[in-house]
């Protein structure tokens, strides 16, 4: 079993890998640094990874170790159709082989295979939740935003889509589906495995647009929204920046930021958040998060359940005057160090060699 004096073994076939993709977080050592301030992050765990762990290239299966790795995301292979039969068959070999496979999903609901190791962005809270809760990580953009005081008032501020292109979209936001409808498949890891990708969207806009209009109709809270059609990673280069920049003055300017799920259940904005040391309101959809350790996510975050999001203002408010400046300056804090917990040189390695041990110790 691996230590930090014996090197983790990892094997990896060589012609899964995809070109222009980032690989696994565990082959970061392999590719060259990060410039990029906000990608920076990335750094200190190609820093970590010498070392400590050690890869091996094979081509047949009957070369390769114990653990064998794959090297991109699960979601790239099947959202880009490149490989995935190839790679899905694959790795049904290597477990029938009775090797560890570890895998990193993405954003997908994805059902781990027995003998699999699944670090997932989306995840639920119930029993058929296999795969190992882990942030998503995008940007760093604590180096952006300053402090900011406690103010009288909530300020809520969310820049984000509340509409999706296609036309399933189009047809479907029409239709009428009572909210507790919307909440049940939101939080439902069964449900949104066999959900199409714009059949998400459409769940997501529903939350979405729920919570937006919860959020600007409580009289405790300052509201500052901005919603978007699109997507973001497709636009021209300038309306790209134009409102990038528009999203992080967003949470430059408010003590708190609404996080809720988008196409799957997780969001990438949660960990921008936290990196920028600003409170969360999470609207919870039965997900299930990474451990902190000593911290506690309701130490920096207001968790509103999607079914109680009539109340976010009366939640909101209660956690604001339980602060009092120091406290709130310290809710700030912890917010950018549970960020800085779950970054990837603290995270993945720590977290795979508990997996591990836990999985050697039940056979």
């Amino acid at each position: 079993m691996w230590s930090v004096q014996n090197p983790l073994e990892i094997w990896v076939k060589n012609d899964f890998v995809l070109s222009g993709c980032r690989p696994v977080p565990l082959l970061m050592h392999r590719t060259p640094p990060d410039t990029d301030p906000e990608l920076e992050f990335w750094n200190l765990l190609r820093e970590k990874l010498q070392g400590v762990v050690k890869f091996h290239w094979f081509k047949d299966l009957e070369d390769a170790g114990n653990l064998v790795v794959t090297p991109n995301d699960i979601k790239d292979y099947i959202l880009g159709r490149t490989h995935w039969e190839t790679v899905r068959k694959f790795n049904q070999q290597v477990l029938a082989s009775n090797r560890t496979l570890i895998s990193f999903i993405g954003g997908w609901e994805y059902k781990p295979k027995s003998g699999e190791i699944a670090f997932a962005g989306s995840t639920y809270r119930c029993e058929a939740e296999q795969s190992v809760a882990k942030p998503s990580w995008l940007y760093d953009i604590g180096h952006k935003i300053s402090q900011l005081q406690k103010p009288s008032k909530p300020t809520v501020g969310f820049v984000g889509h509340t509409r999706y292109p296609g036309k399933v979209n189009s047809v479907l936001r029409h239709f009428p589906i009572p909210n507790n409808t919307v909440g049940w498949m939101a939080g439902s890891l069964l449900v949104n495995r066999n959900l199409t990708m714009s059949m998400r969207r459409v769940i997501a806009a529903r939350v979405r647009r729920k919570v937006i209009e919860e959020a600007r109709r409580a009289k405790s809270l300052e509201t500052s929204i901005t919603e978007r059609t699109g997507d973001y990673f497709i636009l021209p280069k300038e309306e790209k920046e134009r409102q990038r920049k528009e999203y992080i003055q967003t949470i430059q300017n408010n003590a708190y930021i609404l996080v809720m799920r988008g196409d799957t259940n997780g969001c990438f904005q949660l960990w921008e958040v936290m990196s920028a040391g600003r409170i969360p309101i999470i609207i919870d959809t039965n997900q299930q998060f990474p451990d902190l350790g000593d911290l506690k996510w309701e130490e920096f975050s207001v968790i509103v359940p999607y079914s109680q999001v009539h109340q976010i203002g009366d939640r909101v408010q209660q956690f604001h005057d339980n602060l009092s400046d120091e406290g709130f300056r310290q809710a700030c804090q912890k917010s950018r160090a549970a960020f800085e917990y779950l970054l990837p040189h603290n995270f993945i390695l720590p977290t795979l060699r508990q997996e591990l041990l836990r999985r050697q110790a039940t056979r």
